[in-house]
């Protein structure tokens, strides 16, 4: 197999950690937070554990799923590639470290609101262990983009609103759904970046299975639609204020016109972080929008 695109130095801790994706768990925990206290349901403590675990395990999500790439760089001679594998095992004991202590913020939690909080975390435990994990692997299968919607958006939304407030609310579920579209948009830019590594690596992402092309006009939706999306709340009432949204629409371009670059392009690698960055611009404003 041709591992010619595989990149060394995404394994790096600081690369492999991916700050950038912190946004996601800043925003979603953050956004069941705020409507928690919305409801008149907040907890300071509470609140802080939630965003410290969600911090954590999106830290440890980053470093565990990297270690599927171990067979790919066992099927290349020489010392770079020991070295790599060395520091994929690595990040990977780091990152169930980070899920051991997560893990116990879980159980303080647990015993705080009840049980039922326990089940919602094994679900999202092994919801983020599947994205990369066998059987499942829901990135070789192509399924990571609604995955990551599920787990990575009104999960976290709706378990952080949860975990603070003590109280079950569907309603939570309809008002996540801007900020995990968000949350895939972010999965399709890692995606799209990586096009040609997972190409060659016979990585079946969504990317990779529906081609370059298409893959940046679905991208290019997912970022988009957050505003409909979000102005439809709006006019039902789930957005008090709709003009706290109006500072990421500065933000939204500079991702977009990167998609005039091909797949390699090395402007592409900065796709990632701008997304990043405009999921907490806009992240931001929609919590202060729903309070």
């Amino acid at each position: 197999m041709d591992t010619l695109h595989l990149n060394p130095d995404k394994y790096r801790l600081v690369k492999a950690l991916r700050p950038f994706s912190y946004s996601v768990a800043l925003v979603t925990c953050g956004l069941g937070i705020a409507l928690a206290y919305s409801h008149g349901l907040g907890d300071g403590v509470r609140s802080v554990l939630v965003l410290v675990a969600g911090v954590l395990l999106q830290a440890a999500s980053n470093l565990a799923n990297d270690h599927a790439d171990i067979s790919l760089w066992r099927k290349r001679s020489g010392e770079l590639s020991q070295q790599v594998i060395q520091q994929i095992k690595r990040n990977f004991l780091l990152a169930c470290l980070l899920v051991l202590v997560a893990c116990m913020i879980g159980l303080w939690l647990v015993m705080q609101v009840g049980w039922s909080l326990l089940l919602l975390g094994i679900f999202g435990v092994l919801g983020g262990y599947s994205y990369t994990g066998e059987p499942m692997n829901y990135k070789q299968r192509g399924w990571g983009v609604p995955a990551v919607f599920l787990f990575t958006g009104i999960l976290m939304v709706s378990g952080s609103y949860f975990a603070v407030s003590g109280q079950w609310n569907s309603q939570i579920i309809r008002i996540s759904i801007p900020v995990s579209v968000l949350a895939s948009a972010l999965l399709m830019a890692n995606e799209t970046r990586d096009y040609l590594d997972d190409l060659s690596c016979n990585i079946r992402t969504l990317t990779v299975r529906i081609g370059f092309e298409k893959a940046k006009v679905l991208y290019a939706i997912l970022l988009i639609m957050v505003y409909p999306l979000s102005f439809y709340f709006f006019l039902d009432g789930g957005i008090k204020n709709i003009s706290f949204l109006l500072p990421s629409l500065v933000f939204v371009w500079q991702p977009i016109r990167l998609l005039s670059h091909g797949p390699g392009d090395s402007q592409m690698i900065r796709l990632p972080p701008l997304t990043g960055r405009f999921f907490m611009v806009f992240g931001c404003g929609f919590i202060f929008s729903v309070l």
